[in-house]
């Protein structure tokens, strides 16, 4: 499948430039695309409850075609989709700025705000309430004025652990959670952090470092 994404004003988003959000006929178009999917998503009938019931059932709706809404509002393949353990409701504002690298779950309520690219690592997980702001606004008062928008990327690594009500925060100079990260739950988030940390607070610090997953596997 393949999804109009291309304009002027995306391009500015996209390269982290002063924008118009509400001008542009793509980007509306995206946005209501994202929304009906969501609606769908949100409001997909769950899966029967029976013994035996597998994975793949849990997560696909009651007909196992809730996969497809999701391949539809990510535009990934179906195969793709079949990584994706949503729980609903979960919300985005355009769904194709938002780059799975592999196995992902996030608990309720979940919240992406990709107006810049988001990268979500393989085997990610997220507890509830989470949220991520990829969008922004200057502080200077006349931008705001000209209804201009910014958007910076936001990256997070491989086997990271998102706790429950983390906000992560998109910065000019770059929001990067590296590889077997952990973050707190609670926690307000944004800069760079390197691999295999516990990260806690508001403002975020490190508060522990881990040894990476097959230095700790050999070990056991």
């Amino acid at each position: 499948m393949s999804v109009e994404k291309d304009s002027p004003e995306i391009a500015k988003m996209l390269a982290g430039e002063p924008y118009l959000a509400l001008i542009d006929p793509v980007m509306l178009k995206l946005k209501a695309r994202a929304r009906n999917l969501q609606y769908k998503l949100n409001n997909y009938p769950p899966s029967l409850y029976k013994d035996g019931i597998t994975p793949e059932e849990t997560f696909g709706g009651v007909d196992g075609k809730k996969y497809e809404v999701i391949a539809e509002l990510f535009d990934v393949s179906l195969e793709k989709a079949k990584k994706l353990a949503i729980e609903p409701p979960f919300y985005c504002d355009h769904g194709v700025f938002i780059e799975f690298k592999g196995s992902f779950y996030c608990n309720y309520n979940t919240t992406i705000l990709d107006c810049a690219k988001v990268t979500i690592g393989d085997r990610v997980a997220f507890g509830p309430n989470v949220s991520i702001y990829a969008a922004t606004h200057s502080t200077e008062v006349e931008e705001r004025l000209e209804d201009l928008e910014r958007a910076y990327p936001v990256e997070i690594g491989d086997d990271v652990w998102i706790g429950g009500s983390v906000t992560i925060v998109c910065s000019a100079k770059g929001t990067r959670i590296g590889n077997g990260c952990t973050v707190a739950a609670g926690t307000t988030l944004w800069g760079t952090f390197p691999d295999n940390v516990v990260i806690a607070g508001n403002p975020p610090k490190i508060i522990k470092h881990l040894k990476p997953a097959s230095e700790a596997a050999a070990e056991r």
